[in-house]
Order: C-alpha cells, then sequence, then structure tokens
C-alpha cells in the first residue's frame, strides 16, 4: 500500500495537502458570510453584522434640514445651509401672498423683481448646489428647481424681457401665465408626497406650496379674483410655515433659549429618544 495510501485511511493528509483544504474552507466560509448580513439595534447602536454603528451618525426626519428620512452624515462636516433657502423663500412668498391679497391697495407684484432674482433665486440656487454637498438629494431638489422658479418668474415680470409684450391680448397672457403654473403645481405636488413620512412642519410647508400654486394656476386658467386671493392666503401661510422651519434650523441651545421640536408623522425615521418616549 502506498503512503498517500495509508495517510487517506488513517484519516491525515500531508501538510500541502491540508492547507489547501483549509484554504477552500476559509474561503467558501467567507463567501457565506458575504451574502448573508444580519441587522439589529438596540437604544443606541444598529449592529450590521455585528459591526456596531452608533445611532447619531444617522440623520433623521427634520424640517430645520430638510431630511425626510433616515440617512447616514456626510463625512466631512459642513454648515446647514437649510435655513437660508427657507428664508429666502418664505421672504418672497410672504410679500407676494401680500400683493396677491392687495394688500395696502398694492396689486402690482413688480416690487418682488430684486427679491425673485437675488434673494428666493440665486440664495436657493446656493443652498441647493450645498445641499449636494451633504449628500441631501431631496432638499437639493427643492431648492436648485424653486430658485429656477423664481428667477423665471422675474423674467415674467421685468418688461425689458418683453414677455407680456408678446402675447396679442390680456387673456391670452393669462393663459400662457397658466400653462407657466402647470408644471410647477404637478411638481409640488410630487415634493409634498415625499414628506408624508416626516415632521408635521415640512408635509405642511410642502402642502400649502403646493396648494397656492394650484390655485394661482386655477385663477389664470379661469379668471377669478376669488381664487387668486384664496392662493394668497395660502401663499402668505407657506411663507409663514417656511420660517417655523428655518427658525427649527438655526435656534439650538447654543444660541437660543428655547428650540423647536419635531411632530413626527407615522412611518418618520426618529432618533432613539424619540421612539423611547413613544414607546
Amino acid at each position: 500500500m502506498s503512503t498517500s495510501s495509508t495517510a487517506e485511511a488513517a484519516g491525515t493528509f500531508p501538510p500541502d495537502v491540508e492547507k489547501n483544504l483549509y484554504e477552500k474552507d476559509e474561503a467558501a466560509r467567507a463567501r457565506q458570510a458575504s451574502t448573508n448580513s444580519t441587522f439589529r439595534h438596540d437604544e443606541n447602536h444598529i449592529y450590521i453584522n455585528d459591526t456596531p454603528i452608533d445611532k447619531r451618525d444617522f440623520m433623521y426626519a427634520f424640517g430645520g434640514t430638510f431630511t425626510t428620512g433616515l440617512s447616514t452624515r456626510p463625512r466631512r462636516t459642513f454648515g446647514n445651509p437649510v435655513p437660508a433657502g427657507l428664508a429666502a423663500f418664505s421672504c418672497t412668498t410672504i410679500t407676494l401672498g401680500l400683493v396677491q391679497l392687495q394688500a395696502r391697495h398694492v396689486s402690482e407684484a413688480t416690487v418682488l423683481l430684486g427679491s425673485c432674482f437675488f434673494c428666493s433665486g440665486l440664495v436657493e440656487i446656493i443652498a441647493g448646489i450645498w445641499c449636494l454637498i451633504l449628500e441631501n438629494t431631496w432638499a437639493s431638489t427643492v431648492f436648485l428647481m424653486f430658485g429656477g422658479f423664481w428667477m423665471s418668474y422675474a423674467c415674467v415680470l421685468t418688461s425689458g424681457f418683453g414677455i407680456g409684450a408678446a402675447y396679442a391680448t390680456t387673456e391670452e397672457y393669462s393663459q400662457a401665465i397658466a400653462l407657466f403654473y402647470t408644471p410647477w403645481a404637478i411638481f409640488s405636488f410630487l415634493l409634498w408626497i415625499c414628506t408624508f413620512k416626516s415632521t408635521l412642519s415640512m408635509c405642511l410647508l410642502m402642502f400649502l406650496i403646493w396648494f397656492f400654486v394650484l390655485l394661482f394656476t386655477i385663477a389664470e386658467y379661469t379668471g377669478s379674483v376669488g381664487t387668486a386671493k384664496a392662493g394668497g392666503v395660502f401663499c402668505l401661510l407657506s411663507g409663514l410655515c417656511g420660517l417655523y422651519n428655518c427658525l427649527a434650523g438655526m435656534a439650538d441651545t447654543s444660541n437660543s433659549y428655547f428650540t423647536l421640536k419635531p411632530f413626527y408623522l407615522p412611518g418618520a425615521a426618529r432618533p432613539p429618544k424619540a421612539e423611547k418616549k413613544e414607546s
């Protein structure tokens, strides 16, 4: 009988064969571990394949940061651009709402040209770009698109662009404005439905934005002054709600005697302390 046959009969193998078998077994176990992952969590940590991750490393739904769901914090620390974007949006919409309501007998929105170009336009675009750096896709989409909206609206109001003069009648011009508003009403509705699992203040803000744009659209299609004024009410409310979320993002224990706590909607991503209080 040969030496190898004797080794197999005895249940042993030469050292080089045993090493090869061991390496193959280790590789098989590694492949199985890579395909079978485990997930669990406790009060302070999330465990992925038994690797602990501090829950403070995640961002949760909050109107002050325009975070609609659970996301990881960016690898580098930056300032929060959301309050500046919200303030720029809110200051313009408050004035626009008052003009639509013909407050102090003012009915022309020409006074908003500078604000639309440089405040709600430029500042929101800067905030949107900064949100991209912070890996906040939803907030970036909101600010970039509405920054473009306000600049476009300013162009419509500016006589130098000749947009109003290009239409033969006032009726045709109103219908053109309605067509301009229509896709924004659809877009703002899509933004609103993305906040159903966030916070009450953020969901309310997106609802108010969608509704005032919708009312403005209907008012232009129908020529209804009452609908336009109703849109002004919701426009004004959206500006106030935007300032509330702005304050929530700015105020903390280092600069204020009080902070604004979020009210979470069902299914919202919330920090461990909030989960513990509700359970």
